[in-house]
């Protein structure tokens, strides 16, 4: 006897029988739309990632520079540069960060007392090495990070208290001498500021190191057009939609991206206060490496997000870095000032582009090939309509 429940019907054992395989697409059809749900799961946590590096990298460019009381440490472009026009004989001098530091080198047979503002010694050069009087208001006002209130007792009569600071003939040290005209109101058009001196001692012989002060204006705000331009570019492609588009576009960012961090690279490391330290060329090769391994990998492998993410990263830090030179008149690092600037664009440009497409090359590459096409096709219909 036949049952009668709508499961053990004979229609249903006979629609069974006609679909042999509905279980099969049924389960097919869950499979796939399991799939579909991972790889929509799978972007935005992919959009997460890059969210928070980015976030990373705003936080790190937000941070103020490392400064001291003396000024900035390390800068690449400043609006002031003192110039040395004459030092005694068999001495080597060099004014370093544009008016800040002062670096001295004597030759070993030669004894040599640098003073203070207050007429006291402050350095002594001589056979021994370098000494520092602890009795002279430069030494506390040079304390770092913060300077330190002198004693108002101290002078040129006070007796020096010498403390090895050295054993060789060189030495570097911050002197407000060299900027102080910097606080002076200068009349429109004037770069010449004023004349410095730093007063020595010269084997028991007055002497001193003198200089003038110049004044840079500051380059013009069309410097930051070409940031401003090539951001817009990107996003009118990112509004057509095409991922071969973006694909190749991401790829000539990549390009010049690449170069404007080698170039970035060898203006910052190659230059020396006052020489090139062992550490900066290390430095320059690990950088110009980096260069070297992204152009082969775009040359020859652009697939995937995660390169151009590396390179706008790094872009856009070497393009931060050199943000001062957009804003003040003097460069002080190793290449032609505008070499340096045009890197600093191109490097800010690139970077900030790569990384808006940073999201659209995430989404591609969590796509099939005909997902692809069926998502370039239903692109073009959208515009076709609009």
């Amino acid at each position: 006897m036949a049952r009668t429940s709508l499961a053990g019907s004979p229609s249903a054992d006979a629609d069974a029988a006609s679909t042999p395989h509905a279980s099969a697409k049924i389960a097919i059809d869950a499979t796939m739309r399991t799939g579909t749900n991972v790889k929509s799961m799978a972007v935005p946590r992919r959009r997460a990632i890059v969210g928070a590096l980015l976030c990373a990298l705003l936080a790190m460019a937000a941070a103020p520079g490392v400064a001291q009381a003396h000024g900035p440490v390390a800068p690449v472009a400043s609006s002031y540069l003192a110039k040395i026009t004459s030092v005694p004989a068999r001495l080597d001098a060099k004014v370093v960060d544009g008016d800040q530091l002062m670096w001295l080198r004597a030759a070993g047979g030669e004894t040599v007392v640098v003073l203070d503002y207050r007429g006291a010694p402050y350095l002594r050069f001589s056979t021994a090495g370098v000494a520092v009087n602890h009795n002279s208001s430069m030494f506390y006002l040079n304390q770092s990070p913060l300077a330190a209130t002198p004693p108002v007792d101290l002078g040129a009569s006070t007796p020096p208290d010498w403390q090895p600071a050295s054993d060789g003939h060189e030495y570097r040290w911050h002197d407000g001498r060299l900027h102080a005209l910097a606080t002076v109101a200068l009349a429109p058009g004037t770069t010449l500021v004023g004349r410095w001196r730093i007063p020595l001692l010269v084997n028991g012989r007055p002497s001193s190191i003198s200089g003038q002060l110049w004044y840079s204006p500051d380059p013009s705000v069309v410097w930051f057009w070409p940031i401003v331009v090539l951001l817009a570019c990107v996003l009118a492609a990112w509004r057509v939609r095409s991922a071969s588009l973006d694909t190749l576009v991401a790829r000539g960012l990549g390009f010049a991206a690449l170069l404007a961090i080698g170039t970035a690279a060898v203006a910052h490391e190659l230059h020396g206060r006052p020489s090139v330290t062992p550490f900066q060329l290390i430095e320059l090769a690990i950088i110009l490496a980096f260069v070297a391994w992204g152009l082969l990998r775009l040359a020859f492998r652009s697939d995937g997000f995660f390169i151009y993410l590396v390179i706008g990263l790094v872009a856009v830090w070497q393009g931060a870095e050199l943000i001062p030179t957009l804003i003040d008149g003097f460069v002080l690092i190793a290449l032609p000032a505008f070499v340096v600037r045009a890197a600093a664009v191109v490097a800010l440009g690139t970077g900030l582009s790569l990384l808006v497409l940073v999201f659209r090359l995430a989404e591609l590459s969590e796509a099939s090939e005909g997902e692809r096409e069926e998502y370039e096709n239903e692109d073009e219909t959208a515009w076709n309509l609009a």
